[in-house]
């Protein structure tokens, strides 16, 4: 296979963005935009020069060999099930799915295709300044980590939350509040930095009235090796100060990666830090293609598997069940 055909199954806002990464893959095409909305698949085939359609029967009979799934949560392990047994590869939108367990039901699906590719497009892994940061603590730059932290604080904007009925709002569609969604993007490079988490305690909160998970969360995050990071989460209700992404704080030095894309190492040379490399967080979904690509193409491992992405999810359902509990609870 020297290219690879691809269709977009679910064409709202998170679709547009990968459309736009997808314009500088080399070697996929994309052929077949899928959403029950026929205005949405008509917006994103004019985009993409795919073909617009209503149905993954449909795409299959225009011609693809992958679908990448970028639908609410909810409706993931059915559309798994459905590609991966028509035989087409398939690259999901995170999370997963909901929970735990229908995330294991999609894994042991994608287990009985070993010939199909199912990667979960967490583009966290891929996001420039975070694997900048990654290379310079593995080289040891700042020592031996002690601690870190992972901030987001953003607000609502009208193509992911389009009205007081968007399906984030609702627990039955989304599976939960921000930590399982957009938190994900902030823990990935925590584990990706720190390893795995042993245990959490957090509080949440309910800013906005019409959504029903959570819409603040402020944890601390005990890892494995023994180093305490603190993960928090805010979809905001008014305007936002440009706090850092994240901070890594080791024996010698720190880290720090900027809201605009800086990275800048503090290592005793400069007390205003050195600027050691600038991203961007949109770069990231290039990687996720490059990836997918790879994998299939060439039969590159992909950078992270698919159960890895299980570890947000297990984190996330830790946070609300501390939020609770009002103690610390075992991420598994």
């Amino acid at each position: 296979m020297g290219n690879l055909r691809l269709g977009l199954v679910g064409c709202g806002a998170i679709a547009q963005w990968h459309a736009t990464a997808l314009q500088h893959a080399q070697r996929t095409t994309v052929t077949a935009c899928v959403d029950v909305v026929s205005a949405n698949a008509d917006k994103l085939a004019e985009i993409t020069g795919g073909t617009a359609c209503s149905t993954i029967a449909k795409a299959l009979e225009i011609g693809v060999d992958a679908l990448a799934i970028l639908v609410p949560h909810h409706l993931h392990e059915d559309l798994v099930t459905q590609a991966l047994e028509a035989g087409v590869h398939v690259a999901l939108e995170k999370p997963m799915a909901p929970t735990l367990e229908a995330c294991e039901r999609i894994l042991a699906t994608a287990a009985r295709h070993p010939d199909r590719v199912f990667m979960l497009t967490e583009n966290a892994q891929y996001w420039p300044e975070v694997v900048m940061a990654q290379k310079l603590i593995a080289e040891g730059a700042i020592g031996k980590l002690v601690t870190a932290r992972s901030w987001h604080n953003f607000g609502i904007t009208p193509e992911f939350y389009p009205s007081d009925e968007s399906w984030r709002f609702q627990q039955s569609a989304a599976g939960g509040g921000v930590a399982l969604d957009t938190g994900s993007h902030w823990m990935r490079p925590l584990r990706m930095i720190l390893g795995e988490i042993d245990e959490v305690v957090a509080v949440t909160g309910r800013l906005w009235e019409k959504m029903e998970g959570e819409s603040m969360v402020r944890s601390l995050c005990l890892f494995k090796s023994g180093v305490v990071a603190s993960f928090d989460v805010i979809l905001a209700t008014g305007a936002v100060g440009l706090q850092p992404h994240f901070q890594f704080t080791g024996t010698t030095g720190e880290i720090v990666i900027s809201a605009l894309g800086e990275v800048r190492l503090f290592d005793g040379k400069d007390w205003q830090g050195t600027v050691v490399g600038r991203g961007n967080y949109m770069d990231s979904y290039k990687g996720v293609w490059q990836d997918f690509e790879a994998a299939i193409l060439d039969g590159t491992p992909l950078a992270a598997d698919a159960r890895y992405s299980l570890g947000e999810v297990a984190a996330a359902n830790a946070i609300v069940r501390s939020a609770q509990s009002k103690k610390w609870e075992k991420v598994w």
